[in-house]
């Protein structure tokens, strides 16, 4: 049988979201069209791909394989468009970015401006999620670049250091004494009551060894991982919190938040661009790469990062 793409986009779907009808939405499709689909490609195989169960339909050992593959394809598709595209000269095609939330309050925007102004034939998606997260979007073809930081899992894919960040006390106004230009000591820090997130193990690591450099220890009053919660804790004046002033920038300049450098020892982590390990990288990717070590450089006072 000769698959069509859009046959091999309905099996990558349906693994994504792993409910028929959803995927549907996604396609802009019916759910009987898209269960056509499915049946078609299961009677040419002779093998059933997905399997139902209590959260949704899962794939078949036979499933995985296609759906990985049915992806290799996709991407080798989209890549070889955009090369032919861009034979011209003009840089075009899509292109998946992966950064920490708390770095995407600060290069969003830029790096979407960037391109709908000076490359306009480029479509760039932003995925933010947890530093974990990042790793994972790129190993498994989600995103074409990343931000990945020194305190979270990397693995072994290409690395290029983008800045340097020094992590910060914050607190509510009035409750955070001192000038916030002023670095406070490590242990002052020690002294406030804290609220760190709990699943981030490797920040919570450098956090750690850091307070155990002066002997001292974290007066850690709660956990908290989101961080609309997080922020709204540290307003009401509950506990203060470490963090990156990137994440927080927005919520400083309106008088919302204060937030102070570390010092004594100070906490630091280092944020690299990433790309794939397992693919060979596009010219659009490379530019892409390159465009955020620019924007970077420039948002570095405001974000507080130091460029490497």
């Amino acid at each position: 049988m000769d698959w069509t793409r859009r046959q091999l986009e309905a099996i990558v779907t349906i693994a994504e979201r792993q409910n028929i009808s959803h995927a549907a939405v996604e396609l802009s499709l019916t759910q009987p069209t898209v269960s056509r689909m499915l049946s078609r490609i299961e009677e040419s195989l002779d093998t059933q791909l997905f399997v139902r169960e209590a959260s949704g339909v899962v794939p078949t050992e036979a499933g995985t394989l296609l759906v990985t593959r049915a992806q290799e394809i996709l991407r080798a598709l989209d890549e070889t468009t955009d090369a032919i595209r861009s034979l011209d000269g003009r840089l075009v095609g899509k292109v998946c970015v992966a950064m920490p939330d708390t770095t995407a309050h600060s290069l969003l925007i830029p790096l979407i401006d960037h391109f709908t102004e000076q490359h306009p034939g480029v479509e760039v998606r932003v995925m933010t999620s947890h530093p974990n997260g990042v790793p994972l979007a790129l190993r498994s073809g989600d995103a074409d670049v990343g931000i990945v930081s020194s305190a979270h899992r990397q693995g072994d894919m290409p690395r290029q250091p983008l800045v340097t960040e020094r992590l910060h006390l914050v607190g509510a106004p009035g409750k955070l004494p001192g000038d916030s230009s002023q670095p406070a000591p490590l242990g002052f820090v020690a002294r406030q009551p804290l609220v760190l997130p709990a699943i981030q193990p490797g920040l919570r690591a450098i956090i750690e060894a850091a307070f155990g450099q002066r002997q001292l220890r974290t007066n850690v009053v709660l956990e908290v991982d989101a961080e609309d919660a997080l922020i709204e804790l540290i307003s009401s004046g509950r506990a203060m919190s470490i963090m990156s002033f990137a994440g927080v920038v927005r919520h400083v300049s309106r008088g919302l938040l204060v937030a102070r450098p570390i010092d004594d020892p100070p906490i630091e982590r280092t944020l690299s661009t990433a790309l794939p390990a397992n693919r060979r990288p596009t010219h659009l990717m490379n530019v892409v790469r390159d465009t955020i070590h620019t924007l970077v450089a420039d948002l570095a006072p405001t974000a507080r990062w130091e460029a490497l």
